[in-house]
């Protein structure tokens, strides 16, 4: 017999021993479910599950593969911290440790974690009391406020001041007498180590800050079409800051868009008129009652000062000043009506508690 013939006919008998093997093994159909769990009692499959034949079905793992963690076998879920940290040491293969490498590991732990868990805590909350500590002032923040100067261009006036802080950014706004904008030409810098400065090289307005916490200085502006330059003395380290400066030039600017009416305005009546413009009452004033709009009046003699954003048409006024926003400060004859423009409509407003 030849060796192909040989090989085929073991292959066979081996074949035919694995079917009478099995037929030996498997349950006959008519048998009911009671006799079919002793019957798997019997071949050791209850007994052992990995010995079923879906067991069996299934490669082993490799052997250098570290046996997988039972994840939350017999344990509520989520695990709890400790449990986590159980369940990760229970995947590391079990090696008999000796002395030497016990006696190392404490000491590797000890040179590399010598605190505990809560005076590492500690320690963090004490460095966080540190940076809150630094990040204090060492005086109270100066109060923050919004201003409105006018400026003189007459020889002989002093210029007007402007309150800077270091960490806060104001604004320097040029308008002209009507309150239209007044686009910034040029400007220059006393102490340009003292204060940094932004400006996009063609609007009228002009971002500074103090970067030293006490300084004086100054700041010469020269406006588009305007041959006075004007110039703001810079002062540091106030208890107040100019958060915004609305920064009055008398006469008209390239942008203004309507005219004036009436006469000028007095140099003495100015800074009356500034005030009621920021919401500041006239020294001496009493304060009205104005019904038909979101609106401010004092009375001060026999000249009613109105705070409003709307154009009076009616009595004429004697003085008039607009601020960039749009609020407008009038000086108006004593009176108990006035008329005025609510998005082109004709209001009126009544004035009362003379």
């Amino acid at each position: 017999m030849t060796y192909f013939a040989k090989t085929i006919a073991i292959g066979l008998m081996g074949i035919c021993f694995v079917t009478s093997g099995l037929a030996e093994q498997n349950p006959p159909n008519n048998m009911s479910m009671d006799q079919f769990k002793q019957w798997l009692q019997s071949n050791g499959y209850a007994q052992n599950p990995e010995s079923s034949p879906e067991a069996a079905a299934i490669p082993p793992p490799p052997l250098d593969m570290p046996p997988q963690p039972q994840m939350n076998k017999g344990k509520p879920f989520p695990e709890t911290y400790e449990q986590s940290k159980q369940t990760m040491l229970e995947t590391v293969p079990v090696v008999q440790e000796s002395p030497d490498s016990a006696a190392a590991f404490d000491t590797m732990l000890q040179q590399n974690m010598p605190l505990s868990p809560r005076q590492v805590v500690e320690l963090r909350q004490q460095v966080d009391l540190s940076q809150r500590a630094a990040a204090v002032p060492a005086v109270v923040p100066p109060k923050p406020v919004s201003t409105t100067l006018m400026v003189n261009l007459a020889p002989g006036t002093t210029p007007p001041a402007v309150r800077l802080a270091q960490g806060y950014v104001s604004s320097l706004v040029f308008v002209d007498s009507t309150g239209a904008p007044w686009p910034i030409g040029a400007f220059d810098i006393g102490n340009p180590k003292a204060v940094s400065l932004q400006w996009d090289g063609k609007s009228n307005i002009l971002l500074i800050q103090a970067i030293s916490p006490y300084s004086n200085g100054d700041i010469v502006v020269r406006l588009v079409g305007l041959p006075t330059p004007i110039t703001l003395e810079l002062v540091s380290g106030q208890r107040v800051v100019d958060y915004r400066v609305d920064i009055h030039v008398s006469g008209l600017g390239p942008n203004t868009k309507d005219l004036p009416i009436g006469t000028a305005l007095p140099n003495s009546a100015n800074q009356l008129l500034l005030g009621v413009l920021d919401g500041v009452a006239p020294a001496g004033s009493k304060l009205l009652t104005v019904h038909g709009a979101d609106s401010q009046a004092w009375l001060l003699g026999e000249t009613i000062y109105l705070r409003t954003r709307l154009t009076v048409l009616s009595p004429g006024w004697l003085g008039k000043m607009v601020s960039p926003d749009g609020m407008v400060a009038y000086e108006l004859p004593k009176t108990s009506s006035v008329l005025v423009s609510r998005y082109g409509e004709p209001v009126e407003l009544k004035i009362e508690g003379f």
